[in-house]
């Protein structure tokens, strides 16, 4: 048989495809799964989402609503049962520096830090399925924070003085000690719930707009529309949101790490009480309580 007889296609030029059949090929979109299943419009998503806001609370809502009532009705009746009797409840005494409440208020601070990483890493990443989980995120954050809060507080066992905590004017011309790293607690709360709350409401700006037109009651309105800022949602609205949106972010991520760190610096500090050296946590109760204080 003859060379010129053997033909295999995988050399033959004329089964080779053309230049206008490759650039179709590489033009063709690839197939995606919808997001959305059923073809539903934005309308049918606004309306479907807007509902849970609008609509009555379901009677599970209720349900798990009086469960956690409760719970929470019981750590209040516990805060009122260490005040009255003393931070000795906790585990607290000369020698025991990390008892129950200062473990707890590094455990919430931590819990806010992880919706913080959730939320604004991940916008700094630009991960798209950030969107799903991100309201929740920053939720979470804001209830640890508010918790944490508590701590520093009730940690001074004089509840009734804790405003001294804050550098506020009087006319006894008394401050805080600003060497007490129960005030360094009250800062570092106080501005990371601040970076949280504006972070958290930055975001929301856009749908308290689209609550706001579809409210029906001039109250609703008027309350939607006050929260939203005057969102009209122009080009000129989305490039300053998103720009604030990203500072805030960026602030937010620097927080992380910075108050992460704080905690670590802070846990090999020695603390002397009336010229006596004590080696003990900077967040005992002996060093925080004497030292908030500056009459002690």
């Amino acid at each position: 048989m003859a060379l010129s007889a053997i033909r295999d296609p995988r050399f033959d030029m004329d089964a080779a495809p053309t230049a206008p059949e490759m650039i179709e090929e590489a033009e063709r979109p690839l197939a995606r799964v919808p997001l959305v299943l059923n073809k539903r419009n934005f309308s049918w998503l606004t309306g479907r989402i807007s509902g849970v806001v609008e609509q009555p609370a379901p009677r599970w809502w209720w349900v798990a609503f009086t469960i956690t009532a409760s719970v929470a009705t019981f750590g209040l009746f516990c805060l009122g049962y260490q005040i009255s009797t003393g931070v000795g409840t906790w585990g607290l005494n000369h020698p025991v520096g990390w008892a129950w409440d200062i473990t707890n208020f590094v455990f919430w601070i931590g819990i806010g830090h992880a919706g913080t990483l959730i939320s604004a890493i991940l916008f700094l990443l630009r991960q798209k399925w950030r969107t799903s989980i991100n309201r929740s995120a920053e939720a979470m954050t804001l209830f640890a924070v508010i918790c944490a809060a508590i701590f520093p507080g009730v940690h001074v066992g004089r509840v009734w003085m804790a405003w001294y905590l804050a550098p506020v004017p009087n006319n006894w011309a008394i401050w805080p000690n600003f060497r007490s790293p129960l005030v360094w607690d009250v800062f570092a709360v106080s501005t990371y719930f601040t970076v949280s709350v504006l972070f958290w409401y930055t975001g929301l700006i856009p749908d308290l707009a689209t609550l706001r037109d579809r409210a029906t009651t001039k109250i609703r309105k008027f309350l939607f529309g006050l929260f939203a800022c005057g969102w009209r949602g122009s080009n000129r609205n989305w490039r300053h949101y998103e720009l604030a949106y990203l500072l805030l972010a960026g602030l937010s991520r620097r927080w992380f790490f910075r108050c992460t760190a704080w905690y670590r610096s802070t846990s090999p500090r020695r603390f002397c009480r009336r010229g006596t050296p004590q080696f003990s946590h900077p967040t005992s109760s002996p060093a925080r309580s004497s030292a908030v204080l500056p009459w002690c």
